[in-house]
């Protein structure tokens, strides 16, 4: 388990792709990406989700996310792909939005000749000894099988046939709507941080986390979970 100090801004201004910008952690880190300078291409069925954030370094354009040749036409001339789509947690119907978008935007990628990546998962996509018995025994039982098991299945899609994608895959708990705490965050590459809290990490810090991954190469090819600390 590592700790880590987000206070800098990145150095180096990029061009971003922002897929699911219009939902409540998308929305942080289009907003968080702009007021760092970066030049951000948000993608969104709804444009009019997005109508209170303007910025003259904010293009938002309309696109099935389901369809690479759509993808394709936003993805020319980027630089970094950060995926922030979700579906609600269902109990009884089959979750599949992680894999079939995570391939219609592998496939976008690609054909526009980018390779960097950052998308966000959760704590416990699989289960394995040591993982919190509240997940385990409590949350994916009643809440959370079906969606995690589909991000699994995207997870294992980007590591054994995605080899020429440099990903993230950023696994934070569950997630809350609090302002930017400024914490330094526990980092681990596995399905949770040993030690750490079960809780809310506010989606303004996970934001924060992805947007800092702009600037290293430490979790690249890899997944790494996150949460944030109680105090400094």
């Amino acid at each position: 388990m590592r700790r880590r100090e987000l206070g800098c801004r990145t150095l180096t201004m990029k061009r971003l792709v922002v897929l699911g910008a219009t939902g409540p952690s998308g929305q942080e880190v289009v907003k968080q990406a702009l007021s760092a300078g970066h030049h951000v291409t948000a993608v969104v069925r709804n444009p009019d989700k997005l109508d209170s954030v303007q910025n003259e370094n904010l293009k938002v354009v309309k696109a099935d996310i389901f369809s690479a040749e759509e993808l394709s036409e936003h993805f020319r001339g980027q630089e970094v792909v950060l995926s922030c789509l979700g579906s609600r947690s269902s109990f009884r119907a089959p979750v599949t939005l992680y894999t079939e978008t995570m391939k219609a935007i592998v496939a976008a990628m690609r054909e526009t000749g980018l390779i960097r990546l950052i998308c966000m998962t959760s704590w416990c996509t699989e289960s394995l000894p040591g993982n919190p018995w509240f997940i385990e025994w409590i949350l994916k039982p009643l809440v959370l099988k079906r969606t995690l098991v589909n991000m699994a299945e995207m997870e294992h899609f980007l590591f054994d046939d995605c080899q020429d994608i440099n990903f993230t895959i950023v696994r934070p708990p569950s997630l809350g709507t609090g302002p930017f705490s400024d914490l330094p965050i526990l980092t681990h590459e596995g399905m949770h941080v040993p030690g750490a809290r079960w809780g809310l990490m506010n989606r303004a810090d996970v934001a924060h986390f992805m947007l800092s991954l702009l600037d290293t190469t430490e979790w690249d090819r890899k997944a790494v979970a996150i949460q944030r600390t109680s105090r400094r």
